[in-house]
């Protein structure tokens, strides 16, 4: 009935139904923050998308939102279920066939392992069996790498498969219904993750799944910035701002003697010294309203460079984002690299 229900809405919208999902189970009483902050918490892996309605479902006495995805996406990636206010949230979503479901798993793996669709192709060739492997056509490093990516795209979609979820945790103080403290929810993850035999990046996946509130938001970030981040870099990071330091004094003074490296740049200590923010605001010892000023108040203090604002063209006045400063860092980073190598170039043609 719910496969039919989003077929029938999406053709009523002129949408493609893979570029879209439901989310049934929502209590009528939850407005639309609360149904955006579920959706922000449980569907964070697909990427962009937008809440487009909501409808009233009388069979269940409980209503049901059509999402837009920004791209087709696999079913792999997208959760059968979601928490959300009351109980779990069901999420429908149209699959494509079999044949697509395979190179869709398939191409995922291969991108995590820099090997191409293109390259598994010339390496199967014309063979009576179509997924066996020629080793005397690759080199022996690939040949272990493709054997296990064919492997991986023959299982069963992910979220088909029964795994122990981890518990939910928001780094609040203190935490809400239902949420774990720091210590508590790390423990438990370490020894959940021990019997999950996925990939890292299913792993992460997970690990986002059970994320809430400043957490969320704190990997949200570091992912945007590398979207290669691993789960124990993610980890390393949660315990960074909300494991250690309980003495609020030496939590301050820590946060102002952080200081930019002589050969480390300006967007890794940002991403160095976040953390210790978020620290101080979650005990709050800054004013979330002032936390973009204060971001940049150290950054300039800190970095070894005392011309940060003037370099970066930033105005007098409101402070900008985490997000915005780090774009505005990397352009101005990737700007110098380029620069740089034109000068190497330029230095080489000289020699030769």
């Amino acid at each position: 009935m719910t496969q039919r229900l989003l077929e029938d809405w999406c053709r009523g919208m002129d949408m493609n139904p893979r570029k879209a999902l439901l989310v049934a189970g929502i209590p009528t009483t939850c407005g639309v923050t609360e149904i955006e902050e579920a959706l922000q918490a449980g569907l964070a892996p697909l990427g962009e998308y937008r809440l487009l309605g909501r409808m009233f479902r009388r069979d269940e006495n409980k209503n049901v939102a059509l999402i837009g995805l920004k791209i087709e996406t696999s079913s792999a990636l997208v959760p059968r279920e979601i928490p959300g206010k009351g109980s779990v949230w069901r999420v429908i979503f149209k699959s494509p066939n079999a044949d697509n479901e395979f190179l869709c798993r398939l191409n995922e793996f291969l991108q995590g392992e820099g090997v191409t669709i293109g390259e598994l192709t010339r390496v199967l060739g014309n063979r009576n069996d179509p997924l066996s492997l020629d080793q005397a056509m690759i080199p022996d490093m690939r040949a272990p790498v493709l054997a296990q990516a064919l492997d991986e795209a023959r299982k069963p979609p992910l979220q088909c498969l029964r795994y122990k979820k981890l518990s939910i945790f928001s780094g609040r103080d203190p935490p809400g219904p239902g949420e774990k403290n720091f210590e508590s929810w790390m423990f438990h993850t370490c020894q959940v993750m021990k019997t999950w035999h996925v990939s890292d990046i299913e792993k992460r996946r997970r690990l986002i799944e059970s994320l809430r509130g400043p957490a969320f938001e704190i990997i949200r970030v570091l992912k945007k910035n590398n979207p290669f981040i691993t789960v124990a870099e993610c980890l390393k990071s949660l315990e960074t701002i909300f494991g250690i330091i309980d003495n609020p004094r030496a939590l301050q003074v820590r946060y102002l003697t952080t200081y930019q490296k002589d050969n480390e740049k300006l967007s890794e200590y940002v991403l160095r010294l976040e953390p210790l923010l978020q620290r101080l605001a979650q005990k709050g010892l800054i004013e979330r309203e002032i936390l973009n000023q204060a971001r940049l108040d150290q950054i300039v203090a800190g970095a070894v460079h005392k011309t940060v604002r003037r370099e970066l063209g930033l105005p007098e006045g409101a402070a900008p984002t985490l997000l915005q400063l780090l774009s505005l860092i990397n352009d101005k980073e990737a700007e110098e690299e380029e620069e740089e190598e034109a000068l190497q170039a330029e230095l080489e043609g000289c020699f030769t």
